[in-house]
């Protein structure tokens, strides 16, 4: 028996040899994948030696840009994936850092457990929401996430027997963490390492997820979630453990956050703190995984440049409108069509040559 190919030629149904599997389908070109792997190892290596290269100062913003980096990543990485827009993803980075400090101040736990507690707790509250919310459709599903952040926010404020309320809680690392006391990490000198190797590990993990077969899946039900479910696969679980996966990576930012700030309130917990991480991952693009980073280092520096003016709202503003109209896939997706232009043009003259 025969199976007939697009271009005509024949080839023999019963030979194992051509029978290409689903994941095989998917696997990379080695080739391409090494090139990825050496550029990632050379960016890792070249960020941790940032301290000796620039002032404390723009360190101190590098650290914040990096922190943002992984809250954008965590939102970037959900509207990518599924297409589900979440306005509440500060809600986990807030219960993994009021975690953290709760479980430090009362416990006197280490500091690295109390970390991993607050990731945990933040990614055991994601899965919850995302069981409550995971079905519902669109707008619905960003209104819900918007109000489960002004919830978390709200409990914040009232419950002043753990939170301190609206004063806020100052949270003491007396022990160590990775060979430095812990709370040395309000040092950017000391707090870059860190939170670069955090990052950049984020951004190798969700890369690998999303090529996945389960994240190739996640893809299908965000383009045709009814054809997807008439091709036997469920739909509900997928987008269950997207949102978690998400709220996770949320929580490594609180985490980190309140490591390197020794301090957390209600202010960060707020509603603009979920539609920051937004902004700046739909700016830098997120059709690709260094978008969302992108943009956050660039939202950083140039907040601090524009601060004292009023032109920082009008520039954010801008570029925000500037991607919507003239780029939906923002920064990453310019940069994709320039180096594939120039790749043309290199070929049209290797050919002419």
């Amino acid at each position: 028996m025969t199976a007939s190919t697009t271009d005509g030629n024949k080839t023999s149904a019963s030979n194992p040899a051509q029978i290409v599997s689903v994941q095989d389908a998917l696997r990379p070109n080695r080739r391409k994948l090494l090139a990825l792997g050496a550029t990632w190892v050379v960016l890792l290596a070249a960020g941790l030696g940032l301290p000796w290269v620039v002032g404390l100062y723009d360190l101190q913003l590098a650290v914040q840009g990096a922190t943002l980096a992984i809250l954008a990543l965590s939102v970037g990485w959900l509207l990518r994936q599924t297409g589900q827009l979440s306005f509440g993803h500060a809600a986990f980075s807030g219960v993994s850092g009021y975690a953290a400090a709760i479980l430090s101040t009362r416990t006197g736990l280490d500091t690295g457990i109390t970390l991993l507690l607050g990731i945990v707790f933040a990614t055991v509250f994601g899965f919850v929401v995302a069981c409550l919310i995971a079905r519902l459709p669109g707008i619905t599903f960003a209104m819900l996430t918007l109000a489960v952040g002004m919830l978390v926010w709200v409990a914040s404020t009232q419950l002043r027997f753990l939170t301190n309320g609206f004063d806020g809680l100052l949270v003491d690392f007396s022990d160590t963490l990775f060979g430095q006391r812990a709370g040395a990490y309000t040092n950017p000198v000391v707090a870059w390492p860190l939170v670069w190797v955090l990052m950049m590990v984020t951004v190798a993990a969700l890369w690998a997820v999303s090529r996945t077969v389960f994240g190739r899946r996640l893809t299908m039900v965000r383009e045709n979630e009814e054809r997807t479910r008439f091709a036997g696969h469920g739909t509900y679980w997928p987008r269950v453990l997207a949102f978690t996966i998400s709220a996770g990576v949320a929580g490594v930012a609180g985490a980190f956050q309140v490591l390197n700030l020794g301090f957390i309130s209600p202010e960060q917990l707020f509603f603009d703190k979920s539609g920051l991480p937004l902004i700046v991952a739909v700016i830098g693009g997120i059709s690709s995984v260094a978008g969302p980073v992108a943009g956050a280092f660039v939202f950083t520096f140039v907040q601090s440049w524009l601060s004292g003016t009023a032109w920082y709202e009008i520039a954010i503003g801008a570029a925000l409108m500037l991607v919507v109209v003239i780029a939906p896939g923002g920064g990453a997706d310019v940069v994709r069509r320039i180096s594939g232009w120039i790749r043309r043009r290199v070929g049209r003259k290797k050919d002419h040559a």
